[in-house]
């Protein structure tokens, strides 16, 4: 994939010259776009080059700083024309440009767009096959359309790849069960995968990080040599709280599983497994939540293999007694919230002292009582059981 360094290289942008952010030339460029209206990010597609005169924010030095910081995780540099409606990049908007870390290159006047689009747009497409056979690598290897490891092997090399000593972890990114997104969502997911790629390219841990479409979402691939430090990278990056500060859209929606560190080509299908294994179980049993690691939910991830057997019925017949929903939702609720009152009727917006009577209603219908540690655990499963049976 092209690099805003290697724009700069090209004989058509030869003038154009970088005034901040220096320390993101490594960013990569997918997309070239010409934009001057005021809501330029909801049109682009992520890793852009934008090209713009500044002409929505040309009579505000503080609304180019902003637009600036906006743009720095969808944008992989930014190309500004001076002498028509700006005459120079001020110097906040460089600092600004510095500290996002965001390529801000400067258009002589002279210099048309048309010869900028085309250059880079060729150089662009050049780099696209490589893109596209890396998913096509990646994909042989989720499915194994392959016969021969030893030539998978080589072919990975030309990747980066080595898939017969590195460690691989998989971080799956899409929508909760059942839900259709809009166009703009699935833009912004993968946003959020492409961000979350570059800051991992930036650790030291991780050799290479690819990322792909799968399954209505994104795979993002991250190998390295070291397994303990490989998973340390990925599980710093991959908090709720990180991602949500790069969801524009929110994330009531958003499903992200992260898989162990595995070794090898069978590793990697194993990770992703894992990985799509953990959102899948994780949004059935955490409505608050959004981001599953599978080694947080091992044990869940392998009970919803016997629960959703037929055989697997035995658990859900636990609570088979009870056809009143709000008694089997506030059980939920209270076993979610760790057997506490408060913290159950907090949620449920409701009294304390009605909890008590809906858990005494569900004893009386089930003989188990929830104050009893056997009978509690045997309630928790049959709950679970209703979770991941639907």
């Amino acid at each position: 994939m092209v690099k805003v360094g290697e724009l700069l290289k090209l004989p058509a942008l030869n003038g154009v010259t970088v005034v901040a952010g220096e320390d993101g030339l490594l960013r990569r460029v997918q997309h070239v776009t010409v934009m001057e209206v005021p809501d330029i990010k909801r049109w682009l597609k992520g890793n852009d080059c934008l090209i713009t005169s500044f002409y929505s924010v040309r009579d505000s030095v503080e609304a180019q700083c902003a637009l600036i910081r906006d743009l720095a995780d969808t944008c992989s540099c930014v190309m500004v024309k001076t002498g028509n409606y700006v005459e120079r990049i001020d110097d906040a908007v460089k600092r600004t440009a510095d500290e996002c870390s965001l390529p801000l290159l400067e258009i002589p006047f002279h210099m048309t767009y048309i010869d900028i689009i085309v250059s880079v747009m060729n150089l662009i497409f050049e780099e696209k096959g490589s893109s596209e056979i890396q998913q096509k690598y990646i994909n042989d290897i989720l499915y194994e359309n392959y016969s021969d490891p030893a030539l998978m092997a080589e072919r990975g090399r030309l990747f980066g790849f080595d898939v017969e000593r590195d460690y691989f972890s998989a971080v799956t990114f899409g929508f909760r069960t059942g839900y259709e997104p809009e166009a703009a969502e699935t833009r912004s997911l993968r946003t959020i995968g492409l961000t979350v790629q570059r800051k991992l390219r930036t650790e030291a841990a991780v050799k290479e990080c690819h990322l792909s479409q799968q399954n209505g979402g994104f795979l993002l691939l991250a190998g390295g040599e070291d397994c303990g430090q490989l998973e340390s990278a990925v599980a710093h990056l991959l908090t709720e709280e990180k991602i949500e500060k790069l969801s524009k859209n929110g994330t009531s929606m958003l499903v992200c599983g992260v898989g162990p560190c595995m070794r090898g080509m069978d590793g990697i299908r194993e990770t992703y497994c894992r990985a799509f294994g953990a959102a899948r179980v994780g949004q059935l049993l955490y409505r608050d939540r959004f981001v599953f690691r599978y080694d947080k939910l091992r044990t869940f991830c392998a009970l919803e293999d016997v629960m959703t057997r037929e055989e697997g019925g035995v658990f859900a017949g636990i609570l088979a007694g009870i056809e009143n929903t709000e008694l089997l939702d506030t059980l939920m609720v209270y076993l979610e919230c760790g057997s506490s009152l408060e913290k159950t009727a907090e949620r449920m917006f409701t009294h304390k002292n009605t909890v008590k009577y809906r858990l005494r209603k569900i004893e009386e219908q089930t003989g188990l009582d929830v104050r009893v540690p056997s009978d509690s655990f045997q309630l928790f499963l049959g709950a679970l059981a209703l979770k991941m049976r639907g």
